[in-house]
């Protein structure tokens, strides 16, 4: 996974859990048999349930769609996150790829320690760091507009309102149960509008955070989707440790390369 679909990931997966929208479903407008999403009250829940959460570890599946060469990679693997000071953690590490049906054991991890961030891979056995926070550095994570990846929790709702119009959808086929669908669209003036025409999330009714999320390129070429198949309330506040954190033994012996 280049920088950018690392980017498209921690996008999907980041913005997600905290969009915030002042556009309201029309009550009037309704379907028969079709209830009307009411943004204002599922956003207020997600934003509320951000600000409780200190740590997340779930299970994530990342879906890669080229809808020009008609190529599907989806990765398996487990996302954790912990809320710190001055910067926050989080590490995404991944332990199946399949790619056009052919399952492969390569293993692919991303971790930020809250100053580097890794990326590191089982089969070129490299470790690429970035300082993306040097000491006497505070940088603020939390900014759509300067973070170099969006951060789930803390955002301000004038950032998200700067960046984003959102609006119900109409749930989509095969979408997860128990879920309220929203349809994000960059605005023109948001540095997002850039790499995607719409993001998409699929907000669980019982935990109050995405449990999908489908980024569509700005172009429509190219679809990601991250799914979190098991997140629940005991997937939250599980009090990881700092040792939660850390590439595994195997990757001491790989070549790293510095970048900025």
């Amino acid at each position: 996974m280049h920088v950018h679909s690392v980017r498209t990931f921690l996008a999907g997966v980041f913005c997600a859990f905290n969009v915030v929208s002042a556009a309201a479903a029309d009550p009037q407008d309704e379907t028969p048999g079709r209830s009307v999403v009411d943004v204002e009250a599922v956003l207020d829940r997600v934003e509320a349930r951000g600000r409780t959460v200190n740590d997340l570890k779930c299970r994530v599946i990342y879906t890669m769609e080229d809808r020009v060469t008609a190529d599907v990679t989806r990765r398996e693997g487990e996302i954790l996150f912990k809320r710190e000071t001055p910067n926050p953690r989080f590490f995404i590490s991944f332990d199946k790829t399949i790619q056009d049906g052919i399952a492969s054991p390569s293993r692919y991890w991303y971790l930020f320690d809250g100053r580097w961030f890794h990326e590191a891979n089982q089969k070129t056995k490299s470790i690429i760091k970035r300082d993306i926070a040097p000491p006497g550095t505070e940088i603020d994570l939390f900014s759509i507009d300067n973070a170099p990846f969006p951060i789930p929790f803390g955002q301000r709702k004038d950032q998200i309102l700067k960046h984003f119009e959102v609006s119900p959808g109409d749930g989509a086929a095969g979408a997860p149960p128990d879920t309220d669908h929203l349809i994000c669209i960059p605005r023109e003036s948001s540095r997002l509008a850039a790499q995607y025409s719409r993001m998409e999330f699929f907000v669980s009714r019982t935990v109050d955070l995405p449990v999908r999320t489908v980024m569509v390129s700005r172009d429509g070429a190219s679809v990601t989707r991250a799914d979190f198949p098991d997140l629940s309330a005991d997937s939250i506040n599980r009090g990881l440790d700092e040792l939660s954190f850390r590439l595994p033994l195997e990757t001491s012996g790989y070549a790293v390369s510095v970048e900025k």
